[in-house]
């Protein structure tokens, strides 16, 4: 399909009338130039001249709010020299008459708005539709420079949204009724081990959540067996990315907590009819309601990622995004130092939990600093290449495996809440039975095995 040379010779979508009546509105009654300022930005008006009118508003109501009429914005712009570029005194009077009253400024800022969008959306395609044709950049970054685009015009729609404390107040008290609900003890999404969760109380809507561990304690197996309690006891769809492994990987990772099958074994295929047995009842189980959906395409950046969440919350209405690594991710720009690159990636990773409205739960790696220490446990400061992750975490949990002598304390680990924003710290322990890959809460049987802890 070739370009349609019609479209070249067409306005681009705009409504002059709606950027004249805003504009008046602002000079009759200047309380609506803060409202109006969250919903439309300078270069959202197509015409040149309402863009330096709106600038000059603005700018006069920032300084200390000194009054934005007639003869104060006719001075800003004298001053600035872009009267003849305005129209003129004359113009001004004019924008001032266009709006008998600035009742209506939202409507018209919301149509300003909406034309911007598809201007911006038109200019997107056709630079896009250019870089195609001329095949400077590979498919990939062609793909990847697209969505980006693409997602910076749909931000454009966002405004701010203030409520008043009394709705705030309301909202509390109806969540926390909803609470007393037989069934609803806990907030947030259930892990399904029991002294985890009466700390965290799940995991909370809005919050980005990060375990964090040394290498080869369980990471993995902790995240996807917090998935597996999600979608098969709690029926909740999840969305896991898995830049370390294979999606096959993750399924035999799967089978084997499910089915409480040897996975050494069943690498070697040396399973006797039980276990054979005991695979097929949790391949059924796995793959017939429960919704786990595995991305594993390797070397993703936060724009797919979060476009990837965007579409499944929408189409199957996820409750859990989890993402493992985080220092796997793609950097959006490689020129950054490693630390911005981390940094930049936390922040994206809180903004999509907000976003979506749940839990995102990403895993990360710890330094070698907790290996210089005595205990070896680790710390909030072990956080790998970036402060900003401790920063931007609602949650942070750390796993550790204590020292024992052979035979003694073989499989527990340490479940460290070292920060929660919202609640307490604190230390719980889980049992880890390692052929399963499988987390077991830590019940009083387990206890003389250990000593008695």
């Amino acid at each position: 399909m070739y370009p349609d040379p019609s479209v070249a010779d067409r306005l681009p979508p705009h409504n002059r009338d709606a950027e004249r009546s805003l504009l008046g509105s602002m000079l009759r009654d200047n309380q609506v130039i803060p409202e109006a300022v969250n919903l439309v930005r300078a270069e959202h008006f197509y015409v040149f001249g309402h863009q330096k009118i709106f600038e000059a508003i603005t700018k006069l109501n920032d300084d200390d709010g000194k009054p934005a009429d007639i003869v104060t914005v006719a001075e800003w712009l004298s001053q600035a020299k872009l009267m003849d570029d305005v129209g003129g005194h004359g113009y001004l009077v004019e924008l001032f008459d266009a709006a008998p009253s600035a009742a209506h400024y939202r409507q018209y800022a919301e149509i300003i708005r909406e034309k911007a969008i598809v201007r911006n959306l038109i200019h997107a395609c056709t630079d896009l539709q250019a870089e195609a044709y001329n095949q400077t950049q590979k498919p990939k970054e062609l793909l990847d420079s697209a969505e980006r685009r693409i997602l910076e015009i749909a931000e454009m729609g966002i405004t701010g949204n203030t409520v008043t404390l009394h709705d705030a107040l309301q909202e509390a008290f109806q969540r926390l009724d909803q609470k007393k609900l037989p069934g609803h003890e806990f907030s947030g999404i259930k892990t399904g081990f029991m002294d985890l969760d009466d700390l965290t109380a799940g995991f909370q809507k809005n919050e980005l959540i990060i375990i964090a561990a040394r290498p080869s304690v369980g990471k993995t197996a902790f995240a996807l067996n917090i998935a597996r309690h999600v979608v098969v006891e709690d029926g909740l769809p999840v969305l896991f990315v898995s830049l370390e492994q294979a999606k096959v990987e993750i399924a035999d990772r799967l089978l084997c907590c499910q089915g409480r099958v040897d996975s050494h074994r069943m690498r070697r295929g040396h399973l006797n009819s039980d276990e054979v047995s005991r695979m097929m009842e949790a391949s059924e189980l796995l793959g017939g309601g429960a919704k786990l959906f595995i991305d594993d395409t390797p070397g993703q950046n936060m724009l797919r990622i979060a476009a990837n969440a965007r579409r499944l919350k929408k189409r199957e209405d996820i409750r859990l995004v989890m993402i493992d690594y985080l220092q796997l991710i793609d950097p959006d720009d490689r020129r950054e130092s490693r630390q911005e690159q981390v940094s930049g990636i936390s922040r994206r990773l809180k903004f999509l939990a907000r976003e979506l409205k749940l839990p995102v739960v990403a895993l990360a790696q710890v330094n070698r600093s907790s290996e210089d220490r005595q205990d070896h446990r680790p710390r909030l400061s072990d956080l790998r290449e970036s402060g900003a992750i401790e920063q931007d975490a609602d949650t942070v949990i750390m796993l550790h495996r204590p020292d024992s002598a052979p035979g003694q304390n073989e499989g527990l680990i340490e479940v460290n809440v070292a920060k929660q924003r919202n609640g307490p710290t604190g230390e719980k322990s889980l049992i880890y039975v390692k052929e399963y890959m499988r987390f077991e809460n830590f019940a009083v049987e387990h206890s003389s095995s250990f000593g008695g802890i």
